[in-house]
Formats: structure tokens, C-alpha cells, sequence
């Protein structure tokens, strides 16, 4: 269904809301002030039905210099404008000043209407049409349908109608819509029986009754009541739409025009903007750097000022990328387009696009990058945009983080990064099962040069070891990525065959050789060697390294293999028993008890021929293996199930 939003606009008292009220029958001027001074002061609304069945709402706004401010927010969000200027008057100073909104915010279409033509001869009717066909030179509007209109003739209703009908018919497509709920306040006001009610044109996605959203300024979690369009109660509004949200979970007082109704998490506030920026070719002077400015966008009114990033002014028609750094938080979108004005005097001095929604404070000797980067976001295709954030990024970026960037849903976003992946631009680690993060294969790269230059460092001083313990690899390298993005890195290069993962605890290089080489095979040969020669006298480790002349760094890393490798197994302090002697040991107690009941520590002893010294520890081994079971000073045998 088309769902189209007019704005009429133009100087004040050329006859916006006398013509609004002869195509839909509605005043829009209802406050008592209006009616009283007999000029706009509010935003006024009024639905309206063209010939072809399009449904639609007409803005009507204020025409005073002193209300551009309302115009802003109610000009926003508009698919066609109408901009009236009256035959008695012709171009006035705020029919310039709107006709340069329209045109900053790139309304697709316009119609211009002269009204009051009873009041003037053919002649100065025919001069007003050249000035506003002066006006329109070398714009987008210069071939723009020019109407004469009089209040009292049906038949310029009627024409008026049709031309706005075929004008619309034209392009459907009016915006370029994103999927995330957006809908910049406009009004707040309280309804008995109701309570809150905000307005404001619906720019992105659709609100259904019962929905939970967001005001990010003002960090609330609201719920949408009732929605009303043209005075009607609905179950769900649809982007384009003019719409009416009775909210629970807020008063009044908390909300003010340019606040913004979304989803929670998916619009963030910001305060540094960068953006495409051009001055109006109707100046009188050049933009000076860093001059105080009023940023507006959708519905908001924010005071900031504007760093030229290239230059120290711009002259009158000069287009430059520029950062806005505002004294509020706002929430707005790359893309959107946004008006600035003089801090004071009040008067529109250009606009444009933002590029960057969440910028950063720029150094000098960044500056060529950043706008070579602005130029890619500003010109590229989205494509471009996340292979360059992603590529500026020294860490994994989440789907997540795209998504909030683009504003844009996950399948839209996936579809585009799955096409960067394909031509080799940057690289996926899977994080989960159902889950990836993105980095630019050349860190990948830098990263595994690190990696493998750490552990095959570590492997020469220490190559006995089975790899760097993946915990200390993870503090010592890699400790700006959270875990789940550390295990995707090894889980990629594991997969790749760069590193192999032993144990799932230890790193070494794909080709490492995990055997004893040259002097380490003799020196372990060696050890076990002297362990038989001694049989259950066992020494201590300390006079096994001595008497072998073992230098303590090189033992130290023995003994770690030897228990690792379960060659030495530990009884206690400093003795080390070899498997096959403790094997046997424990098969001569389970032959004891073939004929005994009970063993002793002394009968122990002298079972193997040892030391109460080693007796202990193993029969404590045994315990704790469930071989055997201490009862007092004597042990039993624990005996296997299903044995009598």
C-alpha cells in the first residue's frame, strides 16, 4: 500500500494553510494563538485521498523566520513537497530559506503552487513564474510543475489534486527505508483517558500495538498502547505513515520533541558526527572553522560546532567532509540527511549527509586517511563500507556491530559480507557453533607470524615441553580479544594446519617434532637407567640430577616430560617412581592377599624390599586408586565387583 506524507511549505502568509483546508476541508491551525495572529505557529496536519485512492497526510508548517526550527521538524520525513508562494508577494526571503531545506534534505519531489492569483493582473502573475523559474535554475527542481491556484475556483482544486496524484505516481519508491523502527517525536502531549500520546512521521520499520521499544536519549523502555493514522485506531503503522502512539511506561513530561522512538539496542547515541557538507551557494561569506552551529536532523535541534577536516574555510557552494561535534547526544543514522544554521543571527547556512554517526576526535596526521575512508563510506556501495570497517578494525567485529552501523537486518548484512569473503578481503572465525566474528586477513597474517615466531622461541629453550600453555598465549599476545574470539583464532589456524593444539591446552607449530632429540633422549635413557640400578631404593630426584651431573633447568624440564609422558609417577616430596616398578609393586600386594586378609606397612615394606620411607607413599597410592582400603594400621583389598 502507497503511503505517501506531503509538506507544504513556503513564506509567511503566502497561503499554506488557507490551500490545505481547500484540498482536505481541515484548519490546521487549532491553537487559539494561531487563530488569534492568524499565522502558523505549530505543525498542522490533515489527511488527505489524491484521485488514484493514494492515502496520504499534508504537514502544514510554519512560515515565520522565527519558527524554521518547527518547519525543520515537520519538514522531515516528507515524501513530496508543495511550495506555495503567493502572486501579491512572490519569492520572499523564507520561501528561499525553504526552498534550500527542501533541497538539503533532497526531497525527490516538489510542485510549487502560486496562490492569491485573484489578487493580482496576468501581468505580475507572469513575473512571479519567472522569478520562481529563476529560483529553480540549475537545481533538481528546475523542471518542476509551476500551478496557479485561487481558493475560491474548484477547478484549481481539482487540478491541484490530480497534479500532486501524478506527481506521487511518478516514483513510488519515495525512501530508501530501513528495517529497525524509527519514529522522530514531534509532538507530545497527554489525552484524558489515554495519557501519553507522541506524532511524528514513521521513518523506518513498523509498530505494532503491544511492541516494547526504546528512547535511547532518555534511556526509557516504553510500551505502544494504541496507534492511531488520520484519526483512526490501527493494529500496526508502516513506514511513510503519519502516526499517533499512545505509550505506556512514561509521562509526558519526560519527552520532548526530538527524542526518538526505536528498538532497544539498535540506535545509540552519539555526539561526534562526520559528514558530507555544503554551503549554500546563496552566502555572503565563507564558513570559518570551528563556527558555532544548530544541527538539525529528523526532529532534532542540537547547538554544536563544525570541523573542516581539510581546510581552514569554505566558500559559498563548497562541498567538504566536516565533523560536527555537538554539545547533546543525538541518534541518527549513517545517510540521514541534516540542516545547519547559524548559531546567531538564525539562518540556514547548508547541509548534507552523515557519513561516520559515531565518529571519533581526529588527529592532524590522520586526517588524510580518515578522509579517504569518508570518501570510500560517502561514494562507495555498503559492500565497500563494512570491507573497510572491518579492515580498520585491529580486533574480530561482530555481526552485531555492521548491523548497528548500516542499520541494517542481519540477512541483508550477511548477504553482503558472504560476497567480501568470497573475493579473499577479510576473514571469518567461527566464535560457536552458529555464531562468526570478521577481521582482515593481513592482521590474521601478522598475528600468526607472532604466534609461531613465540612458540618455536619457547620450543628451543624448552624442547621437551608439548607447547606454550594456550591460557598464557592468550595474556601474554592476545589479551584484547575476549575468549570466545581468542578459541576462534586457534580453532582457524588448528583447522589451517598452522599450529597444532595438544591436549586442547598446549600450542606448537603444525611441523613441531614432539620427541626427545640428541642429548635429551641420552639424558632420559640415562634416568631410568639409574632408577633400575637403585629398584625400590628410590632417591631422591635431587640425587638422581647429581649423580648424573643433570644442570637443573634441563632436569626441571625432564622430570615435567618424564610425569607428563607418565614414565615417573609421583609418590611424595622429592621421589619419583618409575611406572613399571609401581606396576609390579602393585601387583605383588594383590598376590599377598591371595593368601592374606591384611597388610601392614611392615609387611609392605618387606615385600618390596624398601624403605618405610617409599612403603607409605605407596601404600597411600594404592588408596587412592582403589586398589586398597586403610582400616587402622593395616590395609584390605578392595575387591572388583561381581567377584565372590
Amino acid at each position: 500500500m502507497v503511503r505517501v506524507v506531503i509538506g507544504m511549505a513556503g513564506h509567511i502568509d503566502h497561503g499554506k494553510t488557507t490551500l490545505v483546508k481547500a484540498l482536505t476541508g481541515i484548519d490546521t491551525d487549532n491553537l487559539k494563538e494561531e487563530k488569534a495572529r492568524g499565522i502558523t505557529i505549530e505543525l498542522g496536519f490533515a489527511r488527505i485521498k489524491l484521485p488514484s485512492g493514494i492515502n496520504g497526510t499534508i504537514v502544514d508548517v510554519p512560515g515565520h523566520e522565527r519558527f524554521i526550527k518547527t518547519m525543520l521538524a515537520g519538514i522531515t520525513g516528507i515524501d513530496i513537497a508543495v511550495l506555495v508562494v503567493a502572486a501579491d508577494e512572490g519569492v520572499m526571503p523564507q520561501t528561499r530559506e525553504h526552498f534550500d531545506i527542501l533541497k538539503i534534505l533532497e526531497i525527490k519531489q516538489l510542485l510549487i503552487v502560486i496562490t492569491k492569483i485573484d489578487l493580482v493582473d496576468s501581468e505580475i502573475l507572469e513575473l512571479v513564474e519567472e522569478e520562481i523559474k529563476e529560483m529553480l535554475i540549475s537545481t533538481p527542481y528546475e523542471k518542476s510543475s509551476i500551478l496557479t491556484f485561487s481558493v475560491v475556483n474548484e477547478e484549481d482544486k481539482a487540478r491541484l489534486l490530480k497534479a500532486i496524484d501524478e506527481e506521487i505516481k511518478k516514483d513510488l519508491s519515495f525512501r530508501k527505508e530501513k528495517k529497525i523502527t524509527r519514529l522522530p517525536i514531534d509532538r507530545v502531549f497527554t489525552r484524558q483517558g489515554f495519557g501519553t500520546v507522541v506524532t511524528g512521521t514513521l521513518f523506518d520499520g513498523k509498530i505494532s500495538v503491544g511492541d516494547q521499544l526504546y528512547i535511547p536519549i532518555k534511556n526509557k523502555k516504553i510500551r505502544v498502547r494504541n496507534l492511531q493514522v488520520n484519526n483512526k485506531q490501527v493494529d500496526t503503522v508502516q513506514a511513510g505513515q503519519r502516526v499517533a502512539v499512545n505509550l505506556a511506561g512514561v509521562e509526558s513530561k519526560g519527552l520532548s520533541r526530538g527524542d526518538v522512538l526505536t528498538e532497544e539496542g539498535k540506535m545509540i547515541p552519539s555526539q561526534r558526527i562526520d559528514g558530507l557538507f555544503r554551503l549554500l551557494e546563496s552566502m555572503s561569506e565563507s564558513l570559518k572553522n570551528f563556527t558555532r552551529i544548530r544541527f538539525h536532523q529528523g526532529t532534532v535541534e542540537v547547538i554544536g560546532r563544525i570541523l573542516l577536516l581539510d581546510r581552514d574555510e569554505l566558500l559559498p557552494g563548497e562541498e567538504a567532509y566536516v565533523q560536527l561535534m555537538l554539545e547533546k547526544p543525538v541518534v541518527v543514522f549513517n545517510e540521514d540527511r541534516f540542516v545547519l544554521r547559524n548559531y546567531s543571527p538564525l539562518y540556514t547556512i547548508g547541509g548534507g549527509s552523515i557519513v561516520q554517526s559515531h565518529a571519533y576526535k581526529h588527529k592532524k596526521k590522520e586526517v588524510r586517511q580518515v578522509l579517504e575512508e569518508l570518501q570510500i563510506q560517502a561514494k562507495g556501495n555498503l559492500e565497500d563500507v563494512i570491507n573497510l570497517y572491518v579492515n580498520k578494525s585491529d580486533r574480530p567485529v561482530h555481526l552485531e556491530e555492521i548491523m548497528f552501523k548500516l542499520g541494517l537486518e542481519k540477512n541483508e548484512v550477511l548477504e553482503m559480507i558472504n560476497n567480501i569473503l568470497k573475493q579473499g578481503r577479510i576473514t571469518s572465525l567461527f566464535i560457536s557453533n552458529d555464531e562468526k566474528v570478521y577481521i582482515r586477513q593481513s592482521i590474521i597474517n601478522e598475528w600468526e607470524k607472532i604466534i609461531l615466531r613465540e612458540t618455536n622461541s619457547y620450543l628451543e629453550q624448552k624442547p621437551l615441553e608439548p607447547g606454550i600453555n594456550r591460557e598464557s598465549v592468550h595474556s601474554m599476545l592476545f589479551s584484547k580479544l575476549s575468549l570466545k574470539e581468542y578459541n576462534g583464532l586457534i580453532r582457524y589456524w588448528v583447522n589451517k594446519k598452522t599450529i597444532i593444539l595438544e591436549n586442547d591446552l598446549y600450542i606448537a607449530p603444525y611441523s613441531y617434532n614432539k620427541q626427545p632429540q640428541g642429548k635429551w633422549v641420552v639424558c632420559i635413557k640415562s634416568i631410568e637407567e639409574l632408577y633400575r640400578k637403585y629398584k625400590w631404593q628410590i632417591p631422591y630426584w635431587e640425587k638422581v640430577r647429581e649423580e648424573l651431573k643433570i644442570e637443573e633447568m634441563m632436569g626441571k624440564q625432564i622430570l615435567h616430560y618424564m610425569i607428563r609422558k607418565g614414565e615417573l609417577i609421583f609418590l611424595s616430596d622429592d621421589i619419583y617412581i618409575l611406572k613399571g616398578y609401581l606396576l609390579s609393586g602393585e601387583e605383588k600386594v594383590k598376590e599377598w592377599f591371595e593368601n592374606n586378609d591384611e597388610l601392614t606397612v611392615a609387611q609392605a615394606r618387606d615385600l618390596l624390599g624398601t624403605t618405610r620411607k617409599i612403603t607409605i607413599p605407596f601404600l597411600e597410592y594404592l588408596d587412592e586408586v582403589k586398589v586398597t582400603i586403610r582400616n587402622g594400621n593395616t590395609r584390605r583389598l578392595i575387591k572388583a565387583k561381581g567377584t565372590a
